[in-house]
């Protein structure tokens, strides 16, 4: 199954990722400790802003708007031109996701969390390279349906909508935990992992494995 998704992790903030508090980079260090065989990509603010510029078409609203929003909107443009896993700055990784993939059914064009209501959430998904799903995304952007409307966050409930009205689409990416409280502080000595079956504290299989604590 993970053949058919790029091993690229995609995370950002605003700031450069050695300015980052240290909580922020023990983060980051789950998804780069847990998944060696994937590429991880750190973006700040002004490598978003390069990326999105590419469009103009977006870029003239979107220099305009909230930082977190300029965040949605070039994840899904960089996740629809590349492909792999984005997750939140504030989401830990619980699972490899090669582990998590071998469960996996078929072959869905995105892994997303499960439906919570008739609403999910785009916390952490993966999707494949120039998925069909996200180019519909990406063209709403372009033809700038909605971008200029009062309601901010346009892009991420697009996204949403047509995640989960879209045929293949798998709703069971469950190797991460999500949480505001991750934004100032990460328990990561009571953090636990499912290591291939195994359940273990975080920083026993850190220890175990010689890795580094902060990345």
């Amino acid at each position: 199954m993970t053949a058919t998704f790029p091993k690229i992790i995609w995370q950002t903030h605003n700031h450069k990722k050695e300015w980052l508090l240290d909580h922020l980079n023990q983060i980051a260090g789950t998804w780069i400790n847990l998944n060696p065989g994937w590429e991880y990509r750190y973006v700040d603010q002004v490598q978003r802003d390069e990326k999105v510029s590419q469009y103009p078409e977006i870029y003239e609203t979107y220099k305009y708007m909230l930082p977190v929003i300029q965040s949605d909107i070039w994840r899904f443009i960089v996740t629809y031109e590349e492909g792999g896993c984005y997750a939140d700055m504030d989401s830990v990784c619980t699972k490899p996701l090669d582990y998590m993939l071998e469960g996996i059914q078929g072959d869905p064009e995105m892994i997303t969390v499960p439906v919570h209501g008739k609403m999910g959430n785009t916390h952490n998904y993966i999707v494949k390279e120039k998925s069909p799903l996200m180019k519909i995304v990406v063209d709403k952007m372009i033809e700038g349906d909605g971008l200029l409307k009062p309601n901010p966050t346009y892009p991420f409930n697009t996204f949403v909508e047509t995640a989960y009205s879209y045929p293949n689409v798998s709703q069971l990416f469950d190797a991460a935990s999500h949480s505001l409280d991750y934004k100032r502080n990460f328990a990561y000595k009571k953090h636990i992992i499912n290591y291939y079956g195994q359940e273990m504290n975080y920083m026993d299989f850190i220890e175990k494995n010689g890795l580094p604590l902060s990345l």
